[in-house]
């Protein structure tokens, strides 16, 4: 099931951030790159913050956490985790079609990410062209 975040599950979503990011994102970065990643939100009250302001769209089956993704008003697709014990679940994919749906009622008429190289296949298949490649430097 998709549907949005609930005060209450801004930890939750964090230990997810952090498990995927050290865990899948980890098999293509450096350990000083996935650390700095996982850094970011050691501030809890800013993690909190930021979730409660973004209002993600959470994916859960049978009352577990399987991801988050966030849609900006700009149409950019910031966060978009999937737990790292659910690869190729389809989490990912309902996600983004929530993203999308949401989109489309929200008159955006363009999306775009910046994403990992972990996520580039991913973002490929839902239909995505890669316009800059960057090399990111501890």
């Amino acid at each position: 099931m998709i549907r949005r975040y609930r005060p209450g599950e801004e930890e939750a979503l964090r230990q997810l951030y952090t498990d995927t990011t050290r865990h899948i994102i980890g098999r293509h970065y450096t350990p000083e790159q996935v650390e700095r990643w996982v850094s970011f939100h050691n501030d809890v009250e800013g993690w909190t913050e930021r979730i409660r302001n973004r209002n993600p769209f959470v994916a859960e089956r049978n009352g577990e956490i399987l991801g988050f993704a966030e849609l900006n008003p700009d149409g950019e697709i910031d966060y978009f985790y999937c737990h790292h014990g659910h690869q190729r679940e389809g989490v990912g994919t309902g996600l983004y079609q929530a993203i999308e749906a949401e989109a489309r009622r929200l008159g955006i008429r363009s999306l775009h990410a910046a994403v990992s190289v972990t996520a580039k296949p991913f973002f490929v298949r839902m239909g995505f062209h890669v316009v800059k490649e960057q090399q990111n430097i501890v």
